[in-house]
């Protein structure tokens, strides 16, 4: 009777669920496992009224007719006897008598812990700590306890249908990324998914109930036994875009974040220390490298049939997925490593030192941005205008977290103030990113005014001498190509004696007209000449290319909160090309020059993309300057939010990513998208306590960051 219990037993290092580890005292007084019986329900915490009750038990009725699947729910202050979560589930199991078919939804009300336990055989099994997280957590997370339990069949029903979630609480509906904005605000992915599968479901009717089991058509990715064959069949492509869409942000943040925790790690202990953990981000950069490909080839003009789109997106997600598997793969030798949780107040006084190390560059940079703005076009400065108002906004934020970390400290809360020391480390990190673009930027736009130049008389001396060759009449057909650079070399030089003007622009202006010019004189030139050409004007292209591809990364960088996934796309791509022009540029500079000038027209719809996304973002929060949701209070927040420092754990118990679009998180080594990044102090660990998260989360929850969520 039992058989399927020993297994979820025996089952202690898989996923089967995931219950979180409480930052609360002990509760009072003891709470043994509940007997089912032939209840699928019960409530000895009192959340439910009758009605509610009662609509729980229907979803889990409906869940019964579809799939022979049943989900029992209980609700209690505390666990107790035993006090750990997941031996108080696999307890209540064994005392219900529960078998294959059969899973376990448990909350804790008082401890704020709780989790989804599934039979090992079950498909539900594997993905259990993702459908809890993706599904429950947000309605707990409001207190809404007739949803988490609705939510959670939900979840269970969209596995059973051959769906996936993915794990470590990163559905694969939404991602790690663009599950839950903020405190109920938004909420794209889980509870989005919840609604639409709830909507579609149905009872069998009579003629389905009397078939028999041989005549019935299963739907995709099941086979014959009902058994799921692929997981990702069963959705349809736009489905799959969207899926595909979210994972990736939630991939690339993690790799971001990642490399910064690695940066973090290195200047401490140094490269040798590090070395693992780099091998494990360059094999996620290498699965992201082939998903933005794919992803770029589904973009374009070109008409992809339904079974292309499928497999190019799959292979996206699946690539996506082991992005976070990489990271994952040394986790806790990377916690060992920076040991954050003993190290706390170190950590804490560095990056309060580098605050203010970095605070004293405001005025230089502000200085330098205005110099710039002063002397060149508002599209050369476009995407550094605003760097030093978001540097001074990170490091508000940083002030913030930096004494929600010390109080925490003084509590002996260690777990949440590691989360406060890891974003306060992040919005360091961040200021620095954005003043340095500035000065990046300062030094592209010099280079490129001293090249342009070079490049208007080198054009004009060409000119000149077709020019020539066509009043001898011995080279007509250089008449047209000759008018058309003159053209465009006096708009130049019109531009140029205006005023203000963008040095990087004009060059790539100059140098498409002088190269159309040299296909029209290469017959007449010597190879020496040919050549010569040939490499200038790829250089220039690669100059080009270089300026806008890194300009462009540094706003996503500090902006990722609120960039979706096809400027990030863009951008990829754009840093593929150019790396294989610089990669063959020896050999061959003519594919060379054709893949840096791809590069250059990606980067600036990556640019263009990424700035409409953010202007959105902005005009959704209400600004983040004055008077908006989040602006004129001091605290940082709204920065915080557009850089996607607030993720995952820090505003909603773990697993989901915090801008927009999803920026922040699917993993890294933290356990789970704590802030898509290496170590972590518990996937649902918030700056302050009290919150819900997984079984084997570890830690936090949807607490406080300074005295309750509303009170930052």
């Amino acid at each position: 009777m039992k058989s399927s219990i020993a297994r979820i037993c025996s089952a202690a290092g898989v996923g089967t669920a995931a219950l979180l580890s409480p930052l609360v005292a002990a509760p009072a007084y003891a709470v043994d496992p509940v007997d089912f019986n032939s209840q699928t329900v019960v409530d000895q915490a009192d959340v439910l009224s009758d009605s509610e009750q009662q609509e729980v038990e229907q979803s889990i009725e409906q869940l019964q007719a579809e799939h022979g699947y049943t989900l029992h729910v209980a609700y209690v202050d505390s666990f107790t006897n035993p006090s750990d979560a997941k031996q108080w589930a696999i307890a209540t199991a064994e005392t219900s008598s529960l078998q294959a078919d059969d899973a376990i939804f448990v909350i804790g009300v008082d401890d704020r812990t709780g989790g989804l336990l599934a039979d090992s055989s079950s498909v539900v099994d594997d993905q259990s700590n993702g459908i809890y997280q993706s599904f429950a957590v947000p309605e707990l997370e409001n207190d809404d306890w007739t949803g988490a339990a609705v939510a959670a069949v939900t979840g269970v029903d969209q596995v059973l249908d051959g769906g996936t979630v993915s794990p470590a609480g990163t559905s694969s509906d939404g991602g790690g990324g663009s599950f839950l904005f903020i405190g109920g605000l938004l909420v794209l992915a889980g509870v989005g998914g919840y609604f639409y599968l709830r909507s579609k479901r149905r009872k069998p009717d009579a003629q389905e109930q009397n078939r028999h089991p041989s005549e019935i058509e299963f739907g995709p990715g099941r086979g014959a036994d009902g058994q799921v064959l692929d997981p990702l069949a069963s959705l349809s492509v736009e489905d799959l875009r969207l899926r595909a869409g979210s994972l990736l942000i939630a991939a690339d943040d993690a790799i971001k974040s990642s490399e910064q925790e690695v940066g973090f790690a290195q200047a401490q202990y140094g490269d040798e220390a590090v070395k693992p953990f780099a091998a494990d981000i360059t094999a996620a950069k290498a699965h992201m490298s082939e998903s933005f490909k794919l992803q770029q080839q589904l973009d374009d003009h070109i008409p992809d049939t339904e079974e292309d789109q499928r497999k190019w997106l799959g292979d996206i997600i699946r690539r996506c997925e082991s992005v976070n598997a990489s990271l994952q793969e040394h986790k806790a030798d990377f916690d060992a490593l920076r040991k954050l949780e003993r190290n706390a107040p170190q950590a804490l006084s560095d990056a309060q030192a580098s605050a203010n190390d970095v605070g004293t560059r405001l005025n230089a940079a502000e200085r330098t941005l205005r110099e710039l703005q002063g002397r060149y076009a508002i599209s050369a400065t476009a995407q550094i205008e605003d760097n030093v108002v978001q540097a001074r906004e990170r490091l508000q934020f940083v002030d913030n977290a930096a004494s929600t970390a010390q109080r925490h400290l003084s509590e002996g809360n260690t777990g949440a103030a590691v989360v406060a020391v890891r974003a306060a480390e992040e919005g360091v990190h961040q200021t620095k990113v954005l003043l340095e673009a500035i000065d990046r930027r300062a030094t592209e736009l010099g280079t490129a005014e001293r090249e342009m130049e070079r490049a208007v008389s080198d054009a004009a001396q060409d000119v000149a001498q077709a020019q020539a060759m066509v009043a001898a009449g011995s080279n007509p057909e250089l008449a047209g190509p000759v008018a058309g650079t003159t053209a465009a070399l006096e708009s130049v030089k019109r531009e140029i004696a205006s005023g203000k003007i963008d040095p990087v622009a004009l060059l790539q202006r100059v140098e498409t007209a002088h190269t159309q010019l040299d296909a029209a004189i290469g017959g007449v030139r010597d190879q020496a000449e040919q050549t010569r050409r040939a490499r200038e004007s790829l250089q220039h292209t690669i100059m080009a290319a270089q300026s806008r591809i890194s300009g462009t990364a540094d706003y996503i960088r500090a902006r990722r909160g609120g960039v979706g996934s096809e400027a990030r796309t863009r951008l990829a791509e754009a840093e593929r090309n150019l790396d294989y022009a610089m990669r063959i540029q020896s050999d061959d500079p003519v594919t060379a020059l054709s893949h840096a000038q791809q590069a250059v027209a990606l980067a600036e719809q990556a640019g263009q993309i990424a700035q409409s996304d953010v202007d959105g973002f902005g005009g959704r929060m209400g600004g983040f300057g004055g008077g908006g949701m989040f602006g004129g209070r001091g605290d940082g927040m709204g920065g915080a939010l557009l850089g996607g420092i607030l993720i995952g754990s820090i505003l909603n118990g773990g697993g989901h990513g915090g801008g927009f679009f999803g920026g922040g998180g699917g993993g890294g080594f933290s356990g789970g998208g704590d802030a898509g990044m290496f170590g972590g102090g518990g996937d649902a660990g918030m700056f302050g306590g009290g919150g819900f998260g997984g079984f084997d989360a570890g830690g936090g929850g949807f607490g406080d960051f300074g005295g309750g969520f509303g009170d930052f």
